[in-house]
């Protein structure tokens, strides 16, 4: 199977300044990995790019997993 054309880097941080907007991890049958990322609402990233945002300085995980430790959301701005 094959993953959705993915949302560039830029793009993709570009698309979280605009209210609303989250990095989200999915659970996805269609990806070797199991999960898959997303701008909510925009569209796919690669886990690649997933990980740079979720490490840039002014992203905040929500702490909102269904077990403990385990982050399914993150924002762009404050915490």
């Amino acid at each position: 199977m094959t993953a959705p054309k993915p949302i560039g880097l830029k793009k993709a941080l570009d698309m979280m300044r605009l209210p609303g907007r989250r990095l989200i991890k999915t659970y996805s049958n269609r990806l070797p990995e199991g999960f898959a990322h997303y701008i909510s609402p925009g569209g796919y990233v690669e886990p690649e790019t997933a990980e740079k945002i979720k490490a840039h300085p002014l992203v905040h995980a929500s702490h909102d997993g269904l077990f403990p430790g385990q982050d399914q959301t993150w924002k762009l701005g404050d915490a």
